[in-house]
């Protein structure tokens, strides 16, 4: 193009908006289609891009930078096969991905493409750069002669066809995935299928429904994905081979990005915090602009109350810096944005980025009153401060490090003075070197048939096993032997692996007409995996058709089924195992050879195996392996199942541990049921002390977050509310539930009709879960009774008692392992209070952590709800020891061996449980209780180290081994003579921790 000025045409129909810019004359007597095609033409050979330009920063000619070039030849080279490609360029944002766009478009040429993004701001702000084509002929990109498209943007729904017709004019199609979803379905499938390319900016925002639907309309047409990271928001993955990917690092190299300086606040208070937040990011403000940088801050806030309240902030104590509050749907945006542009504003408070697409690279300081929570978003917020121009300084950002919760890849960003620069990196690149790494096992892998994502396939956990001497997967799926009846739909062969999946479909009839010609799809899951170090193939069908014999005949050299008792060894290390069924095979001829046994049944079961009249055909139970939970059953015919699903890489892992059980000579697997808990059915509650209570197992199961108690109109967490055992006398319990200060009180009793709650008296407490709001006496009485735990260690649920078998014995505490401790305080005071009270039990224990060197923080949890009544944490090194200390006071003067001594603190260690294997939440809730302390202006809870230590805590003991004790301190327990009965407690005791957390107790006495 000559140096005239151009000329604008600009068209408008319905929602429709056409733009043509050009300085050719002629052009203008045209018609939008006539013209279009003349663009078309022009495209051909309009690139002119040299290389070696963007690589010698010595060369004075302006040009595309690197990245750019790199990307835009990736582009080229992918789509200008015989193929059609759905690709994926990875670029921070601030780094030219828009002008890349305009360059590839440009370049291949394209006949009609369609540019989605994802808000209306940016979709005007490249409907702009396309009406010129950017600074392509700046940049020496493109030659002089190459005309700009025929531009068009879609503002709203189209309805009629006559916007069709007239939007069908363009090169360049820019719109929505809103304006496409109110767009008539016919005239939107249209737009899909006379748009040669489809072009998606910012990919990471795009809601996964609305892209699947674009999408799929593109299928076998070339497709191009622009975005900072590969992942979207919805955390599901934006899919497309990644064909370049521009890390930050070399960003930052070369002088592309900025700098950052990051500013840590560590305030517990959340008002206080937002204040010293604002304080230190307006003082850097005042700095740059004192250095003559032209900077302008920006307060980012998660929602519009939170803008307004932080607002308020800067409007009393910086209101010459001018601060404006702006979010979306307010009144005046456009223009307070503009003020902002014209630097009539130096602080802006916003919710979230002001808007995708809004660029002002002045915005150098950054106020993170709230975090971004994931990392697409932190990359793409980050570009926005980074972007480099000479006459601007290095971006600052300021941010609270106190209790936030992000996303464990973030964690980094917000330890104690961390390196933005490196850990951006880092994360950013780790991230996204594990996208491309799975993208090279799925491109390794070869795959026949339907293109089925291994990623989207979840098998259940269950397989048929065998013992194998070898297998080859390197086969001809094709030729493979399938089922009667079944076809290939598709495969997928990871040799690496030692993987083959396959996709089977067959017409089934249907179950509502079995003798009519009437049939049905039926589409089926087969995964094969050897592990050829415990020599065996699991084989996974989710059909349960059969063993698939002929199929593993083909694959594997002297396949043998496992079958027999043998493949109960999958139960092998399961603690507290309570079988839910079991189908037994009766061993003899008639008509009664197979019973299922469920629920209380279960016992009838174990004892007709124990007496040797029948075998085990099948069992399913759960219980506790490794302290954690876990479900587990098999057949005698060689399958094994777990009642989840996983990624196909998690069901490999699961495989990996069931082998190594089946071939663990250590595993008797007749010896299974002998530890094996029996559920019975009571006509009363059990002549048992109850230790303590809980909510019921299925709240835990079920969503315990999203189960809330309600009193007084308030809401409240159900990990805040707390049982209490008040009474148990003539078969009956009499507890409380207490939440908030309030409380309501009850009895459990059993009778031949089964299990009744009865409400005596106190505050009207009410559940609300996924049913409804419901008094939780109706919660209690109609649906879940609350678990009861008994001295012996056996449960009771409803009218169930799940016991240990008859021919179990509890083991005694061993004396030998008491501790003894020399006591000088007052035995029978068991808390220090926040009066700090040095004549307790609990004021020695701590004063003895604390001197301890290996101590990190010791906590005071005493209280309602408490977790302990002290939880100590300790670095050894290779290992973080995290300590529960339960203390009891003493009903004598003296030491003894009491049995009321240990009722209560043993019903403590066995709520206490739970909080194995919970380390984040447990840090969580430690922080919580400090928070709620402080607030009120009352002694800190910590003995110890300080507030900012739990996030180190959480930083560094997240790296390491985490080793859980549990400890008893009864001052009252004479240890060199203690009585049967309380022996046996402990034992009972001992055994729950030990089957439940795989750990140990440490009882500490006098």
């Amino acid at each position: 193009m000559s140096n005239r000025k151009n000329r604008v045409i600009e068209r408008e129909h319905g929602s429709v908006k056409l733009c043509f810019s050009s300085d050719r004359e002629d052009l203008f007597e045209k018609r939008f289609e006539e013209i279009s095609e003349s663009v078309k033409k022009s495209w051909r050979n309009s690139i002119r891009v040299t290389p070696v330009d963007a690589l010698d920063p010595s060369c004075e000619i302006n040009s595309l930078r690197q990245p750019q070039v790199s990307a835009l030849f990736s582009i080229l080279s992918s789509l200008t096969g015989h193929e059609r490609k759905d690709v994926t360029v990875v670029m921070p944002t601030g780094t030219g991905k828009t002008e890349t766009m305009l360059a590839s478009i440009c370049g291949l040429p394209v006949d009609r493409a369609l540019v989605v993004v994802p808000t209306d701001s940016l979709r005007e702000q490249t409907f702009n750069k396309f009406i010129g084509l950017g600074k392509l002929r700046e940049l020496n990109a493109i030659h002089n002669e190459t005309l700009n498209p025929v531009a068009a943007l879609i503002s709203g729904g189209l309805e009629s066809n006559e916007e069709l017709d007239f939007l069908l004019s363009a090169n360049v199609i820019v719109t929505t995935p809103h304006s496409l979803n109110l767009t008539a379905p016919q005239i939107k499938n249209k737009i899909f299928q006379d748009c040669s390319h489809l072009f998606v900016d910012e990919a990471h925002h795009v809601k996964a429904k609305i892209w699947r639907s674009v999408k799929e309309a593109f299928s076998g047409k070339d497709v191009v994905q622009f975005t900072a990271t590969p992942f979207r928001e919805d955390r599901e993955k934006v899919g497309g081979k990644i064909i370049y990917n521009y890390p930050i690092s070399l960003a930052q190299k070369n002088g592309y990005f900025r700098s950052i300086a990051f500013k840590s606040i560590y305030e517990v208070s959340d008002i206080v915090g937002d204040e010293k937040v604002a304080e230190t990011a307006v003082a850097q403000l005042r700095e740059d602009l004192s250095n003559g940088y032209d900077h302008i801050l920006m307060a980012r806030c998660e929602t519009k109350q939170r803008a307004n309240d932080v607002g308020r902030i800067y409007k009393e104590k910086y209101g010459d810096l001018n601060p404006v509050v702006i979010y979306s749907g307010m009144a005046g945006k456009k223009k307070k944005l503009k003020a902002v542009v014209d630097k009539k504003h130096r602080i802006v408070i916003c919710v979230n980025m002001l808007g995708e697409g809004f660029d002002l690279p002045e915005l150098k300081v950054c106020a993170l009153h709230d975090i971004h929570k994931s990392l697409p978003i932190t990359l793409q917020f980050a570009g926005r401060f980074v972007r480099d121009r000479p006459d601007l300084g290095d971006p600052t950002f300021v941010a609270n490090i106190c209790d936030q919760k992000v996303e464990d890849t973030l964690k980094s960003l917000y330890e104690e003075d961390p390196d933005w620069n490196r850990s951006l990196q880092r994360i950013s690149e780790v991230s996204i070197k594990r996208e491309v790494d799975f993208q090279e096992i799925i491109d390794n892998s070869i795959t026949t048939g339907s293109e089925i994502p291994l990623e989207n396939i979840k098998p259940a956990l269950s397989a048929i096993v065998y013992k194998v001497d070898s297998a080859n997967f390197d086969v001809d799926a094709s030729k493979l032997p399938l089922e009667r009846g079944e076809s290939l739909a598709a495969s997928i062969k990871i040799s690496t692996s030692n993987v083959l999946v396959l996709v089977t479909k067959i017409d089934i009839a249907t179950k509502w007409a079995p003798l009519s010609e009437l049939s049905q799809v039926e589409w089926r899951l087969v995964i094969a995996f050897h592990d050829d170090k415990e020599g065996l193939l699991f084989l996974h069908d989710s059909s349960k058709t059969g063993t698939r014999s002929r199929l593993v005949k083909s694959l594997a050299k002297n396949p043998d089924l496992l079958k027999g008792d043998n493949v109960f060894k999958s139960f092998g290390n399961v603690e507290r195992l309570v079988l839910q069924n079991a189908g037994l095979n009766k061993g003899r001829r008639g008509p009664l050879r197979y019973v299922m046994y469920t629920g209380i049944d279960i016992e009838t079961a174990i004892n007709e195996l124990a007496q040797g009249s029948s075998y085990k055909s099948n069992l399913f139970g759960k219980g506790y392996e490794s302290g954690s939970k876990v479900s587990i059953g098999c057949s005698y015919k060689g399958r094994v199942w777990s009642m989840s699903s996983a990624p196909v890489i998690d069901w490999i892992d699961w495989c990996r541990g069931i082998g190594s059980k089946l071939n663990d000579n250590g595993i008797n697997p007749h010896s299974i049921l002998d530890k094996v808990m029996r559920t019975k059915e009571v006509n009363a509650v059990p002549d048992l002390v109850p230790i303590c209570l809980d909510w019921p197992d299925y709240l835990f199961e079920h969503g315990f977050s999203s189960v809330s108690l309600e009193v007084m109109g308030r809401s409240y967490n159900l990990e805040d509310a707390f049982f209490s055992i008040i009474e148990f006398k003539s078969g009956k319990i009499f507890f409380d539930v207490s939440v908030g200060g309030f409380s309501e009180k009850y009895s459990h009793e059993i009778s031949p009709n089964g299990y009744r709650i009865k409400r005596l008296d106190g505050d009207h407490l009410y559940i609300n879960n996924k049913d409804g709001r419901r008094p939780l006496l109706e919660f209690f009485d109609e649906e879940e009774s609350p678990s009861v735990f008994f001295e012996d260690g056996s449960k009771l649920f409803e009218n169930l008692h799940i016991v240990r078998p008859d021919n179990f014995t509890i083991p005694h505490y061993r004396m030998d392992l008491l501790k003894q401790w020399a006591w000088k305080v007052n035995i029978r005071r068991e808390s220090q209070g926040e009066e700090k009270d040095n004549d307790t039990i609990q004021h020695a224990v701590l004063l003895k952590l604390v001197e301890q060197h290996e101590s990190w923080v010791v906590f005071d949890d005493d209280g309602a709800n408490e977790v302990a009544d002290i939880v100590s944490f300790r670095d050894e090194g290779e290992s973080l020891a995290i300590e529960f200390y339960h203390l009891k006071y003493s009903h004598g003067d003296s030491p003894g061996s009491r049995i009321i001594d240990f009722y209560e603190v043993c019903g403590q260690v066995v709520k206490c449980c739970k909080w194995v294997g919970e380390f984040d939440k447990l840090i969580d809730q430690l922080k919580k209780r400090e928070r709620s302390r402080v607030s009120d202006k009352r002694p800190s809870r910590i003995e110890k180290g300080e507030h900012r230590d739990f996030e180190l805590l959480r930083q560094h003991g997240g790296r390491l081994r985490k080793d859980y004790r549990f400890y008893i301190v009864q001052p009252g327990l004479n240890t060199r003579n203690v009585s049967d009965d309380v022996l046996s407690l402990l034992g009972s005791i001992d055994l729950y921790v030990k089957e439940t957390t795989g750990n140990n107790l440490t009882v500490i006495g006098s």
